[in-house]
């Protein structure tokens, strides 16, 4: 019975996980549409919206906790229930991140809605989308190959972010505009950051499968993936 309940309570923590990964997906979503229309409410609503996320973090934290106070998992139990709790601080993360996304529309920053920059913000934000959502399908299905595709997606997450600093120099003779368009620069960083954490999740879930944690891009030489295992 109590090895039962035990499957039982891992099993609840992983749904909760897999839960809240739609819920940030969602929280962006929502908040790329604010960025876009400038749409104040929109945002607001965002920044509400974040306490169901730490509300799930929390719920499922406790629960990891929990099953290792008073439970003893071994090999393949014990790897699920690190890599849920290092991924359940990921997602939520990526909620704050939209969090500052939002409260960067709050604060009614004077940016045209016409800009260039907005366009490649958007962009980043559906690669970014796309990043999580990726992370979550192969966490929830054990799937290293999806996983491992995560550091390719997010070298092009990166290149765009780069290019927010060449869209930057168009507007350096423009004192006022380049006031906006800087603020716009932190944005791309933390949609930057989003992918990271898509990122990190891909590589518990290789963790979770093989038993071998190694990160799958190079710290020392971040465009390079590492191969093998």
């Amino acid at each position: 019975m109590v090895r039962i309940n035990f499957e039982e309570e891992l099993m609840t923590a992983e749904n909760s996980l897999i839960a809240q990964g739609s819920l940030v997906h969602q929280q962006l979503s929502r908040v790329l549409n604010a960025l876009g229309e400038r749409d104040v409410p929109e945002a607001i609503g965002v920044i509400a919206a974040d306490d169901r996320v730490d509300d799930i973090y929390l719920a499922t934290q406790t629960r990891i906790l929990n099953l290792l106070a008073l439970q003893a998992p071994v090999a393949k139990d014990l790897r699920l229930v690190s890599a849920i709790l290092h991924s359940n601080m990921h997602v939520e993360r990526m909620g704050d991140l939209c969090v500052n996304i939002a409260k960067f529309v709050t604060n009614d920053h004077p940016y045209p809605t016409s800009s260039p920059m907005l366009g490649r913000l958007h962009e980043m934000g559906e690669r970014a989308a796309e990043m999580l959502q990726t992370a979550m399908q192969a966490f929830a299905a054990r799937d290293v190959e999806t996983a491992e595709e995560l550091p390719d997606r997010d070298a092009v997450l990166n290149r765009l972010n780069r290019g927010m600093l060449d869209d930057l120099k168009g507007y350096a003779g423009d004192e006022e505009s380049f006031e906006w368009a800087v603020n716009l620069i932190l944005v791309a960083r933390y949609l930057e950051r989003f992918g990271d954490h898509a990122v990190d999740i891909g590589e518990q879930t290789y963790f979770l499968v093989t038993g071998v944690f190694r990160e799958f891009t190079d710290a020392s030489h971040p465009e390079l993936r590492l191969q093998g295992g």
